[in-house]
């Protein structure tokens, strides 16, 4: 009974994502005004100290920091005899992260946003690769946290610590000036 509010959850996004992504192919009216509003508020809270520190903090998700919490995520699965957990990470992490933000990069083909870029991009805006591997990475932590820590305690705890990187991966590469707010 325990696993079906991640079950929702993941579900629940997935929908979410996927009006998003409609709406952003669709170039919908309010999709723009999402964007800008969402945009305009992370933006103006911008100093020089919060720069330095966000433009660390949104690497945190490159793809070569990526690669390595997945390869050491599931090195420590191994280490502690849970092989399902290590095929569930590498499915999110690998497949979907990897290989599905590409192909859905190629299909929406999203410019990026107009506005300074504080980081270094290479790539098309929708989905934003950071934040697609820290919701799935991120998720599979939370969704094994509920399976392996015996505390709901120690669950919640997680999954509040785990919540709050993804938002503020998200929430980084707006401010850096590279993703719009979806």
């Amino acid at each position: 009974m325990r696993h079906q509010p991640s079950f929702i959850f993941t579900i629940g996004a997935l929908l979410i994502f996927c009006i998003l992504m409609i709406g952003v192919m669709q170039e919908a009216a309010w999709i723009h005004s999402f964007d800008h509003v969402i945009a305009t508020m992370v933006r103006n809270q911008a100093t020089p100290s919060l720069t330095r520190i966000t433009v660390q903090f949104t690497q945190l998700f490159s793809l070569p920091e990526e690669a390595m919490l997945t390869v050491g995520i599931m090195v420590i699965l191994i280490f502690t005899h849970h092989p399902r957990g290590v095929w569930f990470v590498g499915i999110n992490s690998i497949l979907l992260a990897g290989i599905g933000n590409r192909l859905i990069k190629g299909i929406v083909n999203r410019p990026r946003p107009t506005v300074e870029h504080l980081v270094h991009v290479s790539s098309t805006s929708f989905p934003s690769g950071h934040a697609m591997s820290a919701m799935l990475i991120g998720g599979s932590l939370i969704i094994l946290g509920n399976h392996l820590l015996n505390r709901s305690e120690s669950r919640l705890a997680a999954a509040l610590i785990i919540s709050l990187v993804i938002v503020l991966v998200g929430l980084s590469r707006i401010y850096v000036g590279v993703h719009f707010p979806r």
